[in-house]
C-alpha cells in the first residue's frame, strides 16, 4: 500500500469522524428518539447474536497466529502462547455464553452452570489449539490476516471500545425510561458509574469483519465486490440496529466504528511497510 493512499484514507475517515461526531452531538436524543423501537425483532436477533460473526473472525485469527508464531525468544513465546490461549479461551467462552443464554434460556444464576460453561468452553478451545496447531497448515497471505486480526482487536477493541464503556460511563438510551434530566453529550465522561453506551462493543465486533478484505485480492472483481457489500452492510446493519433497540446512541456508534476501522487502516499499511522492507 503506498503511503500518500493510506495518508489520504486516514484523512479521510478523520475528516468523516469529526463531521458526524459534530453532527450526533446535538441530534443523538434526536435520532434514538425517532429509531428506537424496543419490539424490533432483527434489532433483537441482532443484540442477540450480532457480535458472534466478529468474535467468530476472532478466533480464527488468533488460530492462525497461534500456529505460525515465530518468535525468537522463547519467553515471548512463551508469553505470546499464554496471551493467545487466554484471548481465545474467553471468545470461546463468550460464544458460548451468547448461543446458550440466548437460543436456551439458560441464565447461568448458578455457580455450577458457571463452572460448566467456564470449564467445558477451556477444554474445546484447548483441544482447537492443538488440533490447528498440529494438522494444519496456513499461507503466508492468511498470516498476515491474523496479524491484522490481532491489531485489530488489541487497538479497535481491547485498548480502546472495552476500558472506554466501563470509564466513560454514558447511559444507554432505553434505561432512561422517558426521563432524559441525565443525558450528556458523547465528549462528556461520566466515570464509573455501571453504565456502558460509550462506545458500542457491538459495532466495533461488526467491523473486524472487514479484514477479510485481505483475503480477496486474488478474487474476481465480482467476488471482491460481492464479500465486500455484504461485510459493509452487515456491519451497517449491526450499526443502525443499536440505535433501533435503544442500546446505543449514534455517537456510540461512530466511535465503536472508527475505532476498529482505523485500526484495519493502520495495521494493513504497517505490515505492507513490513514486507516491502523486507525486500
Amino acid at each position: 500500500m503506498k503511503k500518500y493512499q493510506t495518508k489520504t484514507t486516514i484523512y479521510f475517515l478523520f475528516v468523516l469522524w469529526l463531521i458526524l461526531a459534530f453532527l450526533f452531538e446535538s441530534s443523538d436524543l434526536l435520532l434514538s428518539n425517532y429509531f428506537y423501537n424496543p419490539n424490533s425483532h432483527w434489532a433483537k436477533f441482532l443484540e442477540m447474536y450480532g457480535e458472534i460473526p466478529g468474535l467468530v473472525i476472532s478466533l480464527i485469527g488468533i488460530y492462525i497466529y497461534f500456529t505460525s508464531n515465530k518468535l525468537s525468544s522463547n519467553a515471548k513465546k512463551i508469553l505470546v502462547y499464554f496471551l493467545l490461549m487466554l484471548l481465545s479461551t474467553v471468545g470461546v467462552i463468550y460464544i458460548n455464553f451468547l448461543v446458550i443464554s440466548n437460543a436456551f434460556g439458560v441464565r447461568f444464576n448458578s455457580s455450577i452452570e458457571i463452572i460448566i460453561l467456564i470449564s467445558g468452553s477451556s477444554i474445546v478451545n484447548l483441544f482447537a489449539l492443538i488440533y490447528i496447531k498440529n494438522k494444519l497448515k496456513f499461507s503466508f497471505k492468511q498470516f498476515l490476516f491474523s496479524r491484522i486480526v490481532l491489531r485489530m482487536l488489541t487497538f479497535g477493541f481491547l485498548l480502546t471500545t472495552l476500558p472506554l464503556k466501563f470509564l466513560w460511563g454514558r447511559i444507554r438510551f432505553r434505561d432512561f425510561n422517558g426521563d432524559f434530566s441525565n443525558f450528556t453529550t458523547w465528549y462528556l465522561p461520566n466515570g464509573i458509574n455501571g453504565n456502558d453506551s460509550f462506545p458500542s462493543g457491538h459495532a466495533a465486533m461488526s467491523w473486524i469483519l472487514i479484514s477479510l478484505f485481505i483475503l480477496l485480492a486474488d478474487k474476481s472483481i465480482f467476488r471482491r465486490t460481492a464479500i465486500k457489500t455484504i461485510i459493509i452492510g452487515y456491519a451497517l446493519l449491526v450499526c443502525f440496529s443499536r440505535i433501533v433497540i435503544g442500546a446505543h446512541f449514534a455517537s456510540d456508534v461512530l466511535f465503536g466504528s472508527m475505532f476498529m476501522i482505523s485500526a484495519y487502516v493502520v495495521s494493513k499499511h504497517f505490515l505492507y511497510e513490513e514486507q516491502l522492507n523486507r525486500k
